[in-house]
């Protein structure tokens, strides 16, 4: 049998994916570890605690896809979910990020702590078939406005709402290259610039504290949003004392200071709607500057 160049493509892409599917199903869906959180202190860090939600339900019931009529906040602590599948387009997967953003002042961490894997991928089955899916962290977001746009209706997962927000593409080279990926998960990819396909519009205002990796080519990647689940009592005031703490890379450094000008970061047609993200030593998150 002659084969087509079409039906040669198309036993190329069969082939991939297959791959794909079965080195994800080996590799990638074990990775049930989640991040300890250190003892260390920053500097100056007050000692009391956030009060903390009671517990939620988990329960595996099917996904509910809801429309956005609800309070809408774009600030506050924003939970996240990750949900990979082979992709083409990507020469290796395509990670789509599920957020809490514009659901509620403040994400339900007791809720979200209580979601399993396997009910996560249970419940996005209604909207995906993922072939793996990541937990990420509670992260309270920095700017003084956030004018995200949330394009895609809501889906209930456990008690909690979250949102498709964007998706990032990593490369069969970077997971075998990386292999916290395979082990801890997306978010702990410390120091690793991946690019983020999403609606994004951040503003820091003049005189406004801001936090800063400076990559070894020069890169900066501002902070927008910080978690105390590495690096216990963290809280906005002492983001300043943290970096000794970070373990940082050969070449990368640290610094804080105040704007003198208001800093906008955002993504529009220009740049196809994307922008590179980095996740610290303890998994804070960073979103690149304009040069």
């Amino acid at each position: 049998m002659i084969l087509t160049q079409t039906h040669k493509m198309v036993v190329v892409m069969k082939f991939f994916s297959a791959f794909l599917t079965l080195y994800l199903a080996l590799a990638l869906t074990p990775s049930q570890a989640e991040p300890k959180p250190s003892n260390t202190d920053p500097a100056a860090a007050p000692t009391t605690g956030a009060v903390t939600p009671p517990p939620a339900s988990t329960s595996g019931a099917p996904t509910q896809v809801t429309s956005q009529s609800v309070p809408i906040s774009r600030t506050g602590i924003i939970c996240s979910v990750y949900a990979g599948s082979p992709s083409l387009a990507a020469l290796g997967i395509r990670i789509t990020v599920y957020s809490t953003l514009g659901t509620a002042s403040n994400c339900d961490q007791a809720s979200f702590q209580n979601l399993t894997l396997a009910s996560i991928k249970a419940q996005l089955r209604a909207i995906q078939q993922p072939a793996f899916v990541l937990r990420g962290l509670a992260h309270q977001y920095l700017m003084d406005v956030n004018l995200a746009t949330i394009p895609n209706p809501f889906i209930s997962l456990g008690n909690l709402k979250f949102s498709e927000v964007g998706h990032v593409d990593v490369s069969i080279t970077q997971i075998f290259r990386h292999s916290n990926i395979r082990v801890l998960g997306f978010s702990s990819t410390e120091y690793i610039p991946f690019k983020l396909h999403s609606q994004i519009q951040y503003i820091w205002n003049i005189g406004r504290p801001v936090h800063r990796l400076v990559a070894p080519n020069g890169d900066r990647y501002v902070m927008f949003a910080f978690t105390t689940q590495v690096i216990q009592n963290t809280t906005e005031n002492t983001l300043a004392y943290i970096g000794p703490l970070l373990d940082l890379p050969a070449g990368w450094t640290y610094e804080s200071y105040l704007l003198d000008k208001t800093l906008t970061i955002r993504t529009d047609i220009n740049n196809d709607f994307a922008t590179e993200i980095v996740f610290d030593g303890a998994r804070n998150m960073y979103v690149k500057m304009d040069n």
